[in-house]
């Protein structure tokens, strides 16, 4: 009888602990007695014991015990032993660390028997407390962040500049990237009357920059080698303005190395921290290392002013062709006159720049394609609305940006590649930082996250990562 009941205590431990692997449902246990008792034995006890340990784990419970007697002696009697045997089943239950706010009692003496009273083995499958457990594992919580409210404390800030839209400007950053903008290059006096145009400039030269204004080098799906990013904005007080003359603003990018089939993007977001998408320009070009961009240029204004010369544009006057031709040679020297004699000779003489027009203002790119074949390369590491990821190649000024796939980060990059990796994080407004180096034909490394107190300090901690 007794190895009965312990085979009978063992087989729903088994159903029990199984039943709980779920998130949420609902199962039934049942614990056995003597004849005429409440009291239970060594192995209730300990099945019990297993069970509350299990229901103590972080559970929404919901616990109803009943009991039951067979039905020898009195009904009376046996309705006050089902209630003792409830109530003894639920002592142990709270003693052990459940909540009594979670146990609901019943006691139905005689009268729900699961087995015929007829034979002793029937009776003591009724001598028992039923159990009937309902549980759901809460979801942890969603950690407290957004990692686009990271990518936006971390872009780098636009140098405003007040220019005068009569003459030429040349604008330099601290990295050497120019912007040179001729007279009247967003229209005639009538498009701004206030005393000078506003002028937003920022460069975007390496892959840290990149990372910082959550910029990456993909058009359409096609992976771009990038020579350098800005961007560019002119505003009268409040109001945008466009680019309206041709081949009035130029952009010069330094370089280490001169690749070739360079080409002029634009860049475009669906939503203000969503990735960058760049559409090539039918516009603009990038002047090489042949080409001599000084008398391009002066060609260029030469024929503009000719073409508009009734207009005034470019702000030179007459009528001859060979007084404007003067005019704009003296424009030209002008132009020379306004920069010191390095940053000419730099924008001018030396041969590792890349200078392009621009037509159109906002985030400009100076790319080639990058063709060789790509592979979809999964990092183990959790994808959330708190993280993002980038993934930069070594040998190629080339970053993607990583995408959730099955909660992890999927990036589409080329095959055989080293590559540096940044994952970023953002839960409780504080920010943390991963980073990895492997092969884009190996599996990925595990990451751990490093902390930072600020915001400042972790973009040190990039820089620095990237400079090495």
């Amino acid at each position: 009888m007794t190895n009965l009941r312990t085979l009978l205590l063992l087989c729903l431990f088994a159903i029990i602990s199984n039943s709980f692997a779920q998130t949420a449902g609902k199962t039934q246990a049942a614990v056995f007695f003597e004849s005429a008792k409440f009291d239970l034995s060594d192995s209730s006890k300990i099945y019990l014991k297993s069970l509350t340990d299990t229901l103590k784990a972080k559970l929404k419970l919901q616990i109803s015990i009943s009991g039951n007697t067979d039905d020898v002696g009195d009904s009376l009697f046996n309705v006050k032993l089902s209630e003792n045997r409830s109530r003894e089943v639920r002592r142990f239950f709270i003693e052990n660390g459940l909540d009594s706010t979670k146990l609901k009692i019943g006691y139905n003496g005689e009268n729900k028997p699961m087995a015929d009273n007829a034979s002793d083995m029937g009776k003591q499958k009724n001598r028992r407390v039923d159990i009937a457990i309902k549980w759901e594992i809460p979801k942890p919580p969603e950690p407290k962040g957004d990692v686009k409210e990271l990518l936006m404390l971390l872009a780098n800030p636009v140098t405003t500049h007040c220019v005068s839209g009569k003459r030429d400007t040349v604008l330099v950053t601290e990295r050497g990237t120019k912007l040179v903008i001729l007279a009247h290059a967003f229209g005639d006096d009538k498009v701004c009357k206030e005393e000078c145009i506003t002028i937003e400039f920022k460069d975007a030269l390496g892959k840290a920059d990149m990372i910082f204004d959550n910029l990456t080098t993909v058009s359409n799906g096609q992976l771009l080698e990038s020579g350098g990013m800005a961007y560019i904005n002119a505003k009268c007080g409040k109001k945008n303005l466009r680019v309206k003359t041709p081949n009035s603003m130029f952009l010069v990018l330094p370089t280490d190395t001169l690749r070739e089939n360079m080409k002029v993007f634009f860049g475009l977001r669906n939503a203000e921290i969503d990735p960058m998408n760049w559409n090539q320009s039918k516009k603009d070009k990038i002047w090489n290392v042949d080409d001599d961009f000084h008398k391009q240029l002066h060609d260029q204004m030469l024929a503009d002013a000719l073409k508009n010369r009734k207009k005034g544009c470019l702000g030179i006057g007459g009528t001859s062709k060979k007084k404007i031709a003067e005019q704009v040679k003296v424009r030209g020297d002008e132009l020379h006159a306004q920069m010191n004699e390095e940053i000419a000779k730099k924008i001018f003489d030396n041969d590792l720049n890349y200078i392009a027009s621009v037509s159109k203002l906002g985030w400009v790119n100076c790319d080639r394609f990058y063709n060789q074949n790509s592979t979809n390369y999964i990092v183990n590491t959790p994808a959330n609305n708190t993280t993002a990821s980038f993934m930069a190649l070594k040998s190629v000024n080339s970053l993607v940006n990583g995408f959730a796939k099955d909660k992890k980060f999927q990036f589409t990059i080329p095959l055989g590649l080293s590559y540096k990796f940044v994952a970023l994080r953002y839960e409780d407004s504080k920010p943390s930082l991963a980073t990895m180096e492997g092969n884009t034909d190996e599996p990925s490394n595990p990451v751990t996250y490093k902390p930072y107190e600020n915001v400042n300090d972790l973009k040190e901690a990039i820089k620095a990562y990237f400079a090495r």
